[in-house]
C-alpha cells in the first residue's frame, strides 16, 4: 500500500528595506516591540529579522513573518501592524519590496 504525505506548508511574508545608519538604533528598539506584538497574533509561528550593514553604513533589513494558514497571513497583512506600517509611522523610507510566499520545508 502506497502512502501519500503532503508537504509541510506554512505561509510567510517577506519585506525588505534600506534604513539610514542614523535611524538604525531607534528602529531596532521599535522592531523588538513589533516582534513581541506580532507574535501574539493567532497563527503567528515566527517573526524573524535579518540585517546587513551596507558599505555606506545604512542597514539592509529583511523581515519575515510565518503563519499557520493563508487566512491568518491575509488578516495580518490587511489589518495587522506590519513592518511596512512601522517604517511609515516612524518616518522612514518605504519598504523596497514585499512578498507573500509559501514555506515548503
Amino acid at each position: 500500500m502506497a502512502v501519500s504525505v503532503l508537504p509541510f506548508v506554512a505561509y510567510s511574508s517577506a519585506t525588505e528595506a534600506l534604513v539610514p545608519a542614523e535611524e538604525w538604533e531607534d528602529l531596532y528598539a521599535s522592531l523588538q516591540a513589533l516582534k513581541a506584538h506580532v507574535q501574539e497574533y493567532p497563527g503567528c509561528q515566527r517573526f524573524d529579522v535579518f540585517v546587513r550593514a551596507e558599505d555606506s553604513g545604512d542597514m539592509r533589513i529583511h523581515c519575515y513573518t510565518t503563519w499557520d494558514t493563508p487566512e491568518q497571513l491575509e488578516v495580518f497583512l490587511e489589518s495587522g501592524y506590519t513592518f511596512e506600517r512601522l517604517l511609515t509611522d516612524v518616518g522612514l523610507p518605504p519598504a523596497e519590496r514585499s512578498l507573500v510566499m509559501e514555506k515548503l520545508f
